[in-house]
């Protein structure tokens, strides 16, 4: 029996958290990330377009030597983000390869305060682990908001 890509990444992605899973924080229009591990995007194409399209997500990165970084705090603890510029000898186009789930507390409420701000899903989905809503950054990146 084959099990579909989507199933299995979803799959993958998932377990890790449900596992993981903490008590959500109750603050919502905005987005709250409540848990993730870290996250390093390296190579950007553009630094300065990732980090644009990250702050109308929530997360607010400082400039340092061309890239981008951020600290927050969720209840399991901080999440340290980066967008590491190109190098020279970088290929002229990303892999793609990063792929992120942001566990949000209020789904319709995070999900309405980012198409105020422009960022609407490709796609949504709901299913037995909860609502899903998928993006793509502008490097081509999945980044994907997980509520209930």
């Amino acid at each position: 029996m084959k099990i579909p890509s989507t199933l299995m990444r979803k799959s993958c992605l998932l377990i890790p958290l449900i596992i993981l899973s903490v008590s959500a924080l109750a603050e919502s229009p905005a987005t709250k990330i409540l848990y993730v591990g870290a996250i390093s995007i390296n190579p950007c194409q553009d630094a300065k377009v990732l980090a644009d399209w990250y702050a109308r997500l929530g997360i607010e990165t400082k400039e340092i030597k061309g890239g981008y970084y951020a600290k927050l705090e969720t209840t399991a603890g901080t999440l340290a983000f980066a967008i590491h510029p190109q190098k020279a000898d970088a290929p002229k186009k990303s892999s793609a390869s990063v792929s992120v789930v942001f566990r949000v507390d209020n789904f319709e409420a995070s999900l309405s305060s980012l198409k105020a701000k422009g960022l609407s899903p490709e796609s949504t989905e709901i299913d037995q682990f909860g609502q899903f809503a998928h993006f793509h950054d502008p490097d081509g990146n999945e980044v994907t908001l997980w509520g209930k």
